[in-house]
């Protein structure tokens, strides 16, 4: 077996979809949204318009756009304590699949690839596919995998039934409640191949557990602010009941696991402890004007809650949903089919 890495391509970025042998819906739309990633990206970098702090910035389209410099490891960091965890990158039960070649699996909101990249090289024969409408793809990345720059509420132009593994982290920020039920669960179920293909969701509960005084007021205005914007911050309960009321998905399991978050002590805990910071350091701007507080005293308020980490024992909770689609038989039985 040749080791993926040979070769490896040269920009995060697939020059040609066509050669990755994902069954494209357009490949034409493909091609035209790189073309205009890449010529945005290059004013962007011309006129010094990255930035090096992280911010978040209301969308358009999405609830939240996180953005960072293109060294930030903050990505790295919080994959390396998904995987320390759970001891496995997905817990849906693919392993031999994706072993025996030619299976397929998308990572929504891959971010900086963190996990696109650990998944091709365990499975050098997949095809592995990361998609995110930011632009911090890595490079050089494994020949069995590419990155596109999309957007799911644009629809996905791969065909129906495509994927083997879908998977998806970390998105309470980034969608309402409308979206994920008009348009992401939709969409994630028509990519998936009926029968065989598994959905992996994966988020940190937004609801910690041994919260000091300073850490329960300000994830208490957190969660009413995603409120007052129509975000669900239980996500994941969210996406449970949107899976059950589809009748497209059998085999969904929930499971749960707590990590501390304490600052400065073990490697995992200090990264939890970041993690937490950083997300609200990103929603600084929005969250402390929906607070009644200047810059001074949420950032104030935000370091007060660190240090209530190590005395009150705070924890978080990561919960995994997996779910397999419905086969068609299944399904045309049901009158379910889409």
């Amino acid at each position: 077996m040749g080791n993926c890495l040979d070769k490896p391509r040269e920009n995060g970025i697939d020059s040609d979809p066509r050669s990755f042998n994902i069954p494209l819906m357009e490949t034409s739309l493909i091609e035209s949204k790189q073309s205009n990633f890449l010529d945005s990206e290059k004013s962007n970098i011309n006129n010094g318009n990255h930035s090096h702090n992280m911010q978040c910035q209301q969308h358009e389209k999405n609830a939240f756009i996180f953005s960072m410099n293109a060294n930030n490891d903050r990505f790295a960091k919080l994959h390396a304590l998904f995987k320390y965890t759970w001891q496995a990158n997905f817990l849906a039960p693919v392993d031999e699949r994706l072993k025996l070649g030619n299976a397929r699996v998308l990572d929504l909101g891959c971010r900086t690839g963190e996990w696109v990249l650990d998944v091709s090289v365990q499975y050098p024969l997949a095809k592995v596919c990361g998609i995110d409408k930011l632009n911090f793809f890595p490079s050089p990345i494994p020949l069995n995998s590419v990155f596109l720059p999309l957007d799911i509420l644009d629809g996905l132009p791969f065909d129906d039934n495509t994927f083997d593994l879908v998977h998806t982290c970390c998105s309470a920020f980034t969608y309402t409640e409308i979206e994920w039920k008009q348009k992401i669960i939709k969409e994630l179920i028509r990519v998936l191949k009926p029968g065989t293909g598994w959905l992996s969701l994966l988020e940190i509960s937004l609801f910690y557990t041994n919260e000091g005084p300073n850490t329960a007021e300000l994830t208490k205005h957190m969660r009413l602010y995603l409120k007052e914007k129509k975000i669900n911050p239980d996500i994941t309960k969210l996406q449970e009941n949107l899976l059950r009321a589809s009748n497209q998905f059998t085999d969904i399991q929930v499971y749960e696991k707590s990590h501390i978050l304490e600052s400065n002590s073990s490697r995992a805990g200090d990264i939890a402890a970041k993690e937490f910071a950083l997300t609200m350091y990103a929603l600084g701007k929005e969250l402390s004007s929906f607070m009644g507080l200047d810059n001074e005293g949420y950032e104030s308020l935000v370091e007060l809650s660190v240090k209530e980490f190590n005395v009150y024992k705070t924890s978080a909770r990561q919960i995994r949903i997996i779910a397999r689609r419905k086969s068609l038989k299944t399904l045309m039985k049901s009158g379910e089919t889409n």
